[in-house]
């Protein structure tokens, strides 16, 4: 047979219990104080400091971003590093969308860069610039950036390195740059009469209108363009279901039309020639259907 406990045995366990609290607290304290103690000695031995950093992504501004990495974490503990501070001091870089860093015990940072991509050159008071297409300036031209087209811009709409266009007119010429493929390269874009204009290298002209359906609107351009063969003026896609075709056969019933009144390219007009958005009516036209 059980016997219940005294009420004198349960309050004796209880004073016992409450007693043991003060003791494993002051216990967890000192745990947490030796830890801390070895963890600063660790520091101070400079044993898990950065001393190396592996970019990945960065291309040639490698060496950029392992200097920013440097002046951020270079000569602290990897225990005290902040990885999230050193990919914000490295997205700061005008060339780089994203960076992620991660700590790789004992002495090496890794970060992998996402890249800004280049679209299009822009002409300033003081030179040309590479624009990506986010619109951030990414710096002068340079020889790797030679191929890609110039867009209409006034000076005044391009920020300095690092900065973000904001421009509605920049922006929209900026997704058509984004949007041309392999098969449909410009060398200039602009505005026409009726909207966004893109030149390409042999000189034709592609009226897209609006920034609506550019991928439909310029697999559309590249088909009528792959049937019309040579001399090709401009192809009018404003409405893609209905493209427009002009051609260089000359039409001598308005030979000597003056040609429509257009604001030029750019400004800065140094290897865009004498062309405007808008080709003079002194061709035939033919619409292409399908």
């Amino acid at each position: 047979m059980q016997f219940p406990m005294s009420v004198e045995r349960v309050s004796q366990m209880q004073v016992r219990r409450a007693a043991l609290v003060p003791i494993g607290v002051l216990g967890l304290v000192l745990v947490v104080g030796l830890g801390l103690v070895g963890f600063r000695g660790i520091e101070a031995t400079g044993a898990f400091n950065v001393d190396r950093v592996q970019v990945t992504g960065a291309g040639n501004f490698s060496a950029t971003v392992r200097k920013t990495a440097f002046l951020t974490a270079g000569d602290t503990s990897m225990l005290s590093v902040n990885p999230a501070a050193v990919a914000v001091a490295i997205a700061s870089l005008p060339r780089v969308k994203a960076a992620y860093v991660d700590r790789a015990f004992p002495n090496t940072l890794t970060i992998t860069v996402v890249p800004e991509r280049a679209v299009a050159i822009a002409p300033t008071g003081s030179g040309r610039v590479v624009l990506a297409a986010s619109g951030r300036v990414l710096g002068p031209v340079n020889g790797g950036s030679m191929g890609l087209p110039i867009v209409a811009a006034a000076p005044s709409d391009i920020p300095g390195p690092g900065g973000t266009v904001s421009a509605p007119g920049v922006i929209a010429e900026l997704a058509l740059a984004s949007a041309r493929s392999k098969s449909l390269h410009f060398t200039a874009i602009g505005y026409g009469q009726d909207g966004l204009v893109g030149r390409t290298a042999q000189g034709a002209e592609i009226r897209v209108g609006d920034g609506d359906q550019l991928g439909v609107k310029l697999k559309v351009a590249r088909s009528v363009l792959r049937r019309a063969g040579q001399d090709v003026q401009y192809v009018d896609v404003t409405v893609p279901a209905a493209p427009v075709l002009r051609q260089g056969a000359p039409d001598t019933l308005t030979a000597n039309a003056p040609a429509p009144t257009t604001a030029a390219i750019s400004s800065d007009s140094g290897n865009l020639g004498t062309w405007v958005a808008g080709a003079a009516p002194a061709e035939s036209i033919r619409t292409v259907f399908g």
